[in-house]
């Protein structure tokens, strides 16, 4: 016989109807049919009239949610007839449609306030509002069968009151730092990494993504205007396609400039700072010849937008070209999806991908004469007309741009901030010098069947089901991991944790590599690193912790820190050779927490033999000077 336990709960039959006690009945232990699968209660509009709940339907039928009811505090409201939750998807519903729209860029499938969109179904009953300190949230079926409980931050477990539905702690967002504020943390539940799905309920928070007991699909955070549906599965793609590998800054300048000197019909270009003049200069010709040119660029990069930024971008304006910024404006209620845009990809004519981990920068692009050498970046481009991969940077790119969402500022020269230069300001051509003799003077280019995967934050980065973590955990004895990074911090988390408690899991994933067998080598930055080495979180640290534990644990693994081209490795390059074949990933992914959970950024991830010996090649060549 089904067991059931009463919950009496505060309902209110209608808004302006009498309050009464209505028995709730608690389900068997049979999976819910629908789910509470987000929560968004601390948002960052004033009022926070864009707060919303998410159901999931769990099953293989559709789900019809006439007559179902949400309750939070002592408000009911109840779904009518005509919304339907199709097999394995999720519903938004806001407490009011317009706002929710304004902050997510697509409206919800319902709301349950104000009556401020005509073509979404209003919910009936008392609208619940969802405190920011905390609460306790329950859905129930039309039988008054409880469904489903979350309860976040102060809410009510159950742990003093007797009230069922939920074990052990309250789910709480996730803000080791003060990058990763409650303010706008939408709580979500954790998705399976094979399907995409929200993992099965057990009424714990170790359902949701801010379990801080896991440090893969745990301790993370979602903020409005992510589209975690669409790009979390980044399968691979095996394809026949051209490759390109270009190495910064020995030729990429020359590189990048004859490919997009070639551009016939658009340039999309998506970096984090764009300072390089001649790089401008080409750009705008492309502009002016007819070529399609858009342009977006980070808002608010460390230290500020440069003069010679804004110069570059009067220039590209000037020529034609369309060009925005993602920016947060708090004066506005405007906040960036994303901590920084930091990815650092082009996609030309629809038909060629670029990824790398450079700026359009006179650093990492410069154009003097290479023979008595040059100085600049470390850094790698890689090119491909793979067209699964193409198509993969043009949804991101048309995703990030999409001026539906509140965040993408489209460029005015009067702006103070972000506008045009200051009157008489004259661009700098000025690149390059003698430091490092040019090792590497052209580009690799093979053809052939690769394997590509697209990896991407804050949606994918720190997938082990496939992935560059994926890889790294099939690595073993006879395997080869080669890293050459700006940064890799030995811990994530607050600045005073350590990397028991905050592990960094890329750096642990090559230590476990390293405990099965595998060789493994960490090159990472010294010229950016040698200005915070009291940090602990510096490179120095980190070389030292790999250090003192392949010493003690007797593996084949080896730090150096190193400046091999003069202006510091900015690269994001890693390299493995893995059961006989040889993998890249390169990209604007750095080790920091931020960076895979906050930012955006894009790697590519590819299998192939010559491209992974022509960079071991640069590896060695810059680990021979390192220390």
């Amino acid at each position: 016989m089904r067991r059931l336990t009463l919950l009496f709960v505060l309902c209110l039959l209608a808004a302006d109807g009498p309050t009464v006690y209505l028995p709730l009945l608690r389900r068997d232990t049979a999976a819910a049919p629908v789910q509470i699968s987000a929560l968004y209660y601390d948002t960052y509009l004033t009022g926070e009239p864009d707060e919303a709940f998410q159901l999931y339907n769990p099953l293989a039928q559709p789900i019809s949610l006439e007559g179902w009811q949400l309750t939070a505090g002592k408000r009911t409201v109840v779904f009518p007839a005509g919304i339907v939750l199709a097999p394995h998807a999720q519903l938004w519903c806001a407490r009011q449609a317009a706002d929710f729209r304004r902050s997510f860029a697509f409206a919800p499938g319902c709301e349950y306030a104000a009556d401020t969109d005509p073509g979404v179904p209003n919910l009936t009953g008392s609208a619940p509002t969802f405190a920011n300190t905390g609460g306790r949230v329950t859905l129930a079926s039309p039988d008054r069968t409880y469904q489903d409980v979350l309860v976040y931050e102060a809410g009510d477990t159950g742990a003093g009151s007797g009230l069922t539905g939920w074990r052990g702690p309250a789910v709480e967002p996730y803000r080791p730092t003060r990058s990763f504020d409650a303010e706008g943390q939408i709580l979500y539940r954790k998705l399976d990494q094979a399907s995409g799905l929200p993992v099965p309920d057990t009424d714990t928070r170790a359902d949701w993504a801010q379990d801080p007991a896991d440090v893969i699909d745990g301790r993370r955070v979602q903020r409005p205007g992510w589209d975690l549906a669409r790009f979390f599965l980044s399968p691979p793609v095996t394809e026949t396609a051209n490759l390109q590998a270009i190495i910064a800054p020995d030729h990429a300048f020359d590189a990048l400039a004859g490919l997009l000197q070639a551009a016939q019909a658009r340039i999309q270009i998506e970096v984090y700072t764009f300072e390089s003049a001649r790089l401008a200069e080409i750009v705008a010709e492309r502009a002016q010849a007819g070529v399609q040119v858009e342009l977006l660029l980070e808002g608010a990069p460390a230290g500020g937008v440069t003069d010679q930024q804004r110069w570059v971008v009067q220039r590209l304006s000037q020529a034609g070209a369309r060009v925005a910024y993602l920016r947060s404006q708090p004066a506005q209620d405007v906040a960036g999806r994303y901590a920084y845009q930091h990815a650092k990809f082009l996609v030309l004519d629809e038909r060629l991908a670029l990824i790398g981990s450079e700026n359009l920068s006179p650093d990492a692009f410069p154009d003097d004469p290479k023979a008595d050498g040059t100085l600049g970046r470390r850094g790698l481009y890689l090119v491909t007309d793979a067209p699964s991969v193409v198509a993969r940077l043009a949804a991101i790119f048309a995703a990030d741009s999409d001026p539906a969402h509140r965040d993408v500022w489209p460029w005015e020269p009067q702006d103070a901030q972000l506008g045009a230069p200051p009157p008489g300001f004259q661009p700098s051509y000025l690149t390059g010098g003698a430091f490092y003799p040019v090792r590497f003077p052209t580009p690799l280019s093979a053809s052939g069947a690769f394997t590509f995967q697209v990896v991407q934050a804050p949606e994918n980065a720190l997938a082990t089901h496939d992935g560059w973590l994926g890889l790294v955990g099939r690595a073993a004895a006879g395997d080869i991991l080669l890293v050459e990074a700006l940064d890799e911090p030995s811990f994530w988390g607050p600045s005073d944790s350590d990397p028991v408690r905050d592990p960094n899991p890329r750096l642990e994933a090559y230590i476990r590599a390293a405990r099965r067998g595998a060789t493994v080598r960490v090159l990472l930055d010294a010229f950016f690193d040698n200005q915070d080495l009291g940090s602990p979180r510096s490179n120095l640290r980190t070389v030292e912790y790999l250090r003192a534990l392949a010493r003690v644990e007797g593996l084949d693994l080896e730090a150096r820190r190193g400046n091999p081209t003069g202006r510091g490795i900015h690269n994001k390059m890693l390299l493995a050779r893995v059961a006989g074949a040889g993998w890249v990933m390169a990209g604007s992914l750095n080790g920091g927490e931020l960076s895979s959970k906050l930012n955006r950024e894009v790697s590519l991830l590819v299998r192939s033999d010559a491209a992974c010996d022509y960079l071991a090649a640069l590896f060695w060549a810059d680990w021979q000077d390192a220390m």
